[in-house]
């Protein structure tokens, strides 16, 4: 056995694969030690370009982003990973995708016995007030057959960061005490148990939509029901999402419907 597990990239790999057989049968793992950016491996089509149902584990990512542009810091304590899935939807009908990702992720980490975990339109995981992760969905390319070419990138904190978090929330960790030696199994074991219910849930996806999630997400919601302040400076009521992921907002005029993924949320000050 190698003396750094962690480096054993390829041992990884098939070591993942084998977890999965049980959920799909033909579904690569691709492991490196470092890259910039999974999700921007994924959506080049020459990479792996037999594997159109794939997922890409970095052990290190130095140049992970967030929603509009933002930096998502990872290091060796973080799971950083992408997953490239074609869709027989067009890209204009993937409304909603990266909430029904948050709620495959979240009852991923809840097979494992993690609690308190909530989630945070449109695709951010957080524990209190803590951000624990997040989710990035990306379009590729048309294809020339109709297919819908999606990239997934979710980050989730293990252990603590190296260093602060650069976002509007601080970063929270599922294992605070977590020892570095221990970071590559948890990774694997947490990995697997969101693509067994991810896997699943891009092909329920695929053919109802997140109509087939809404209520999942709702029970899940941070801040349902709750007095909350977009970045746009509207407060209202947060009341739930509808049928095609869209915010819905409780005014004192009317209820609002946001669906940009430009927009932020906290909750209002009383």
């Amino acid at each position: 056995m190698p003396e750094n597990p962690q480096q054993d990239l390829q041992g990884i790999s098939e070591r993942l694969e084998a977890s999965l057989q049980s959920t799909c049968t033909d579904f690569p793992v691709f492991v490196v030690a470092e890259t910039e950016s999974t999700n921007t491996d994924l959506l080049r089509l020459d990479y792996q370009a037999n594997s159109t149902f794939c997922a890409l584990l970095a052990i290190n990512q130095s140049g992970g982003r967030g929603r509009q542009g933002r930096a998502w810091q990872s290091d060796e304590g973080s799971l950083t990973f992408s997953v490239r899935w074609q869709f027989k939807r067009s890209a204009a009908t993937l409304s909603g995708l990266s909430l029904a990702v948050a709620v495959a992720t979240l009852a991923g980490l809840e097979s494992l016995g993690v609690t308190g975990v909530a989630i945070k339109w449109p695709n951010d995981l957080l524990i209190g007030s803590g951000k624990l992760g997040g989710i990035l969905l990306e379009i590729g390319k048309p294809l020339s057959d109709g297919l819908t070419h999606a990239v997934i990138g979710i980050g989730i904190n293990i252990g603590p960061l190296a260093e602060s978090s650069k976002t509007d929330l601080k970063a929270a960790a599922l294992l605070e005490d977590l020892k570095p030696e221990q970071i590559h199994k948890q990774r694997e074991t947490i990995l697997v148990a969101i693509l067994e219910y991810l896997i699943p849930t891009l092909i329920q996806f695929d053919e109802e939509g997140f109509a087939a999630f809404r209520q999942n997400w709702m029970r899940k919601a941070a801040w349902l029901g709750e007095r909350i302040i977009l970045s746009t400076g509207t407060k209202g009521t947060l009341i739930g999402v509808d049928q095609d992921g869209a915010l819905l907002l409780e005014t004192e005029l009317c209820i609002e419907r946001f669906l940009s993924g430009d927009i932020s949320l906290r909750p209002a000050a009383l």
